[in-house]
């Protein structure tokens, strides 16, 4: 089985309010998982673009065992968290480095799952960013509730 899965993750403020966001569809575009989330007040948009990669690994782990098999096309617009994925660039920030680690273990451990990730323009990945804006507009709206 194929799926293609839209991640992205985004940081208002860099630190600030951070959040993920990940869409996985069949190959008829049909959806089979759509799951945003806040991560908190002070994240980086990378760290939030690498955690929206771990989640979307963790699903497709899990959707592997399910099916017995999966290859998978994941779709970033962040080229940075792709080259870094794809050992084109090292990864400096130790806390990334630990997410990045995660991940590829992750993967080793699951050879049903044939796990690809790719650079994509941010117009085609709208979904997923629009997911992460309704997680961080929600947040702040709790936030001025609150206050």
């Amino acid at each position: 089985m194929k799926v293609y899965v839209n991640i992205d993750g985004g940081s208002r403020g860099n630190p600030g309010p951070a959040a993920t966001a990940m869409i996985i569809t069949g190959e008829d575009g049909k959806v089979l998982v759509s799951r945003s989330k806040f991560l908190g007040p002070s994240q980086t948009n990378n760290y939030a673009e690498w955690s929206a990669l771990e989640e979307a690994v963790e699903a497709l782990v899990y959707l592997a065992g399910e099916y017995g098999g999966l290859e998978a096309e994941v779709r970033s617009d962040s080229e940075l968290v792709v080259r870094q994925f794809n050992r084109q660039y090292k990864i400096k920030e130790p806390a990334l480095q630990e997410i990045a680690w995660r991940v590829w273990e992750n993967l080793a451990m699951s050879p049903s799952l044939q796990v690809s990730v790719k650079h994509v323009p941010r117009d085609e990945n709208k979904e997923a960013d629009a997911a992460v804006n309704r997680e961080l507009d929600n947040y702040l709206e709790w936030l001025e509730t609150v206050k």
